[in-house]
């Protein structure tokens, strides 16, 4: 009696009664809008018909082709429906979902199309529990018989008082729209949802009257198949995808330069979760350069970033998503040349709550090197070789003061004696050449001779020429420098 009465239910929401009838103490005539109850499935609907024998459902005359139009009941004006009409709206990927192994509801157009002959009182059944091997022809299922109240495509080729629809070549498919409860179910991988069908009809000569008059009551009243045949089970994948999480991943360099001189570089990393339903917990934040952003080690020196988990976008009251953090690393002095770019990639890779893992994303960040220049020095000293001091020794040292970039010396000039590098003129020898290539914090030390036919206050002034390895050309006055010789005869 109990599975009488769950049929009364049923059939009554999928009839639209106008008039409320108590059957077996149930009250009966809800509005085919409401959710349908869910029953026992094909096989015994059957049997309350008085058949003993097993349903074969080896014919293929009707079958289920798509599900369409579907709208996965969500809370109205909720984080899955800001339109607040009440269907979820699709995911960043344009996806309906679902969550795994949890049930949800939705309401779709179920198209059954014709393969044969005119066939008559279409039923519908539609597994709530996942189904089995048989899909829906045993355990629990919603189901559903073609009428006027709920196919945009009705058509009945029976006489009063039969009210149940049919279908004949020139009206296939028919159509019925319907809310179903059922699994978030996955049987064959591909992480679209799994939805196992039957459908039922009678064939010529097993027409029987299919209406609320006749048949009183919920074991009677219902679209039954017209022999053991006279059904037909599957499984139709529908476009609904299983869950699985998503995260994005977005790194900036907050200190966009640094010197070539080396210095701290600060950088603000966003991960979010594109999740509907999933939390997610991150496994890891490494940086390609630095290594595990999430503790002080290395070249990072401070941060603030950790293991967190990220809320769904459907349970997010803290804001917490994204999950935003910042790390600050060391750049090393000389470590990079003026002009370098610095890039480093962030990776995030975290878990959903249904056990997917490996969830990863990246994103990089640049940071320009600029240069830092630092002035050479010259220095020129002058000694006496004789004591008529007319041939006199010239010191001459070049210093590279920068502690990163590498100088080339490329000439030393003096405005008495020209070319010191060459022994010409009156520069009597010389330990000076040119080119020399001077390491950073380095220096060159040479010396030349030069004669002085004049007496009195001599001062002859010695210029270099240098480039760094930035391309920076010095000169006078960086790279100048004078000495002073008092030539004076002394008579016996």
């Amino acid at each position: 009696m109990r599975s009488l009465t769950r049929w009364a239910r049923s059939w009554a929401r999928c009839i639209g009664t106008a008039t409320p009838l108590v059957v077996g103490g149930l009250l009966l005539g809800a509005p085919p809008a409401q959710a349908q109850v869910a029953g026992s499935c094909m096989q015994d609907v059957w049997k309350a018909h008085g058949n003993s024998q097993n349903l074969t459902c080896t014919a293929n005359d009707v079958t289920l082709s798509s599900v369409s139009n579907i709208c996965i009941a969500v809370t109205p004006g909720g984080v899955q429906d800001p339109d607040g009409d009440g269907c979820q709206n699709p995911n960043p990927q344009g996806q309906f979902t679902c969550v795994s192994g949890q049930p949800f509801t939705f309401t779709a157009d179920f198209a059954m199309p014709l393969t044969a002959q005119a066939r008559y009182d279409l039923g519908l059944y539609i597994a709530t529990d996942g189904g089995g091997a048989d899909g829906a022809l045993t355990g629990q299922c919603a189901p559903n018989v073609v009428t006027a109240a709920n196919s945009p495509t009705f058509i009945n080729k029976d006489a009063a008082p039969d009210i149940c629809g049919d279908i004949d070549s020139a009206n296939t498919p028919q159509v019925i729209r319907q809310t179903i409860t059922t699994m978030c179910a996955d049987t064959n991988n591909d992480n679209k949802v799994n939805l196992p069908w039957c459908t039922s009809w009678r064939q010529p000569g097993a027409n029987e009257v299919c209406d609320s008059v006749t048949f009183t009551t919920a074991a009677t009243f219902d679209a039954f198949p017209g022999s053991p045949s006279k059904c037909n089970c599957g499984n139709l994948n529908i476009d609904v995808f299983l869950e699985t999480a998503s995260i994005t991943v977005l790194k900036d360099a907050v200190t966009t330069t640094v010197s070539e001189a080396g210095g701290d570089v600060t950088y603000s990393v966003a991960v979010t979760n594109n999740a509907q339903v999933s939390s997610v917990t991150l496994d890891s934040l490494v940086d390609d350069l630095y290594g595990d952003i999430t503790q002080v080690q290395g070249a990072v020196t401070a941060t603030t970033c950790t293991l967190a988990t990220i809320p769904a976008e459907s349970n997010d009251p803290g804001g917490q998503n994204p999950y935003m953090c910042q790390f600050t690393v060391a750049v090393v002095s000389g470590a990079h040349d003026a002009g370098d770019t610095i890039t480093d990639v962030v990776e995030a890779c975290g878990s959903d709550d249904f056990g997917h893992s490996n969830l990863c994303d990246d994103d990089p960040a640049d940071v320009t090197v600029v240069d830092a220049s630092s002035p050479p020095d010259l220095t020129k000293t002058a000694t006496a070789t004789q004591t008529v001091a007319v041939d006199v020794q010239f010191s001459v040292g070049v210093s590279n003061t920068s502690a990163f970039d590498t100088l080339s010396l490329t000439s030393l000039t003096d405005d008495k004696f020209g070319d010191i590098t060459t022994v010409q003129g009156n520069v009597l020898s010389t330990t000076c050449a040119v080119p020399q290539v001077i390491a950073p914090s380095g220096n060159y030390a040479c010396s030349f001779v030069g004669r002085i036919s004049a007496t009195g206050l001599h001062t002859n002034v010695v210029t270099g020429a240098a480039t760094d390895d930035d391309g920076v050309n010095y000169g006078a006055p960086e790279l100048q420098d004078d000495a002073d010789v008092n030539i004076t005869v002394t008579f016996p």
